[in-house]
């Protein structure tokens, strides 16, 4: 069975012959559509400044003082929404014809800066999420535009590249609690969400993730409406046997483990590090099915302890899913 074949397994929620790590995988198709720039400070293709942190890898952040509008009184006028007919798609063109064992991988294609996360960049989060309460079906409206964009995109880069796999990014929540209320999401950004799933599918994506981090476990329902096929990040905030237990049969996991705790901490151990891979694992697939490690260098504060991290995947991915198999306990051989 090749990576293709044990990825397609998991999306049936069928049991597959190892846990995967996203990364190493699947191929990743590079966004040349700059949503944030990586790593450096620079500008996005909307125009919108970002700083880089150098205490954490570089992520960067937006530019706060960079504000393109502070309400919505003339939002149609200050928003520099990309053409798409004015960018350069050759290195995309290029890499897509480079790849050449589709057969062997999926190819997968990460969109940063969801609808709901451009209009923080581009008001600052306090304006914007007092726009939701204050005007809700202006900024109703807003958020149509950015959506409408997105789908174009994704058409472009689909006609390009055809990936298998969509991993949509707008975070809705802090670890204590979604931002917004859930009616304002089911109004406003829900039905957007399910346009946006559909016109996906109707591009030929097979499979479509939402990626949030924060404590969303009260909008799983929702996402499912949605049409979405898993959720991406999946903080331990979240009481995740719970929700495995609800959803384990409807939702693929794809979480960054613990990167805040064990893989993001300076003097982790090898063994915390692989006692926390084998903990995830019976957490998210104790049934062996679901599950998809997106452990990766972007989300750590520690890259060493990444390193370590994916190791410990390859080393307990097969034979954790022979016992499920098997329908036995898994005792993982683990380091002393």
């Amino acid at each position: 069975m090749n990576k293709r074949e044990n990825m397609e397994l998991i999306f049936q929620h069928k049991q597959p012959d190892w846990i995967p790590h996203l990364g190493n995988d699947t191929y990743g198709i590079r966004d040349y559509v700059v949503e944030r720039p990586i790593m450096t400070t620079g500008d996005d293709a909307w125009g919108c400044h970002w700083i880089s942190c150098p205490s954490s890898l570089n992520i960067t952040h937006p530019d706060g003082a960079d504000i393109k509008f502070e309400d919505l009184e003339n939002w149609r006028e200050n928003i520099n929404i990309p053409d798409l007919e004015k960018v350069d798609f050759t290195p995309m063109i290029e890499e897509a014809k480079a790849f050449t064992n589709r057969d062997e991988k999926m190819i997968q294609y990460v969109s940063l800066n969801g609808i709901f996360e451009r209009t923080h960049i581009l008001m600052g989060f306090e304006n914007a999420l007092c726009a939701c309460m204050e005007e809700p079906e202006e900024f109703g409206e807003m958020l149509k535009a950015v959506a409408e964009h997105k789908i174009r995109l994704f058409k472009k880069v689909y006609d390009i590249a055809q990936p298998d796999i969509l991993v949509y990014h707008d975070d809705m929540a802090t670890q204590a609690s979604q931002f917004l209320n859930t009616n304002f999401y089911k109004k406003y950004l829900f039905p957007l969400y399910k346009q946006i799933v559909e016109a996906a599918r109707e591009m030929g994506y097979k499979y479509v993730m939402q990626h949030s981090c924060g404590r969303i476990e009260k909008i799983i329902p929702e996402w499912l409406e949605c049409g979405f096929d898993g959720w991406d990040s999946v903080m331990p905030c979240n009481d995740l046997y719970e929700i495995k237990k609800e959803f384990g049969d409807k939702i693929v996991f794809m979480p960054g483990l613990d990167t805040q705790g064990v893989l993001g901490k300076i003097g982790s151990s090898r063994q915390e590090i692989e006692e926390m891979v084998v903990r995830w694992m019976n957490m998210l697939a104790s049934d062996g099915t679901g599950l998809i490690i997106d452990a990766t260098l972007a989300y750590s504060l520690n890259p060493a302890n990444e390193v370590i991290c994916l190791e410990f995947i390859k080393k307990h991915g097969k034979p954790f899913m022979d016992a499920k198999k098997a329908g036995i306990e898994y005792i993982p051989d683990l380091e002393v």
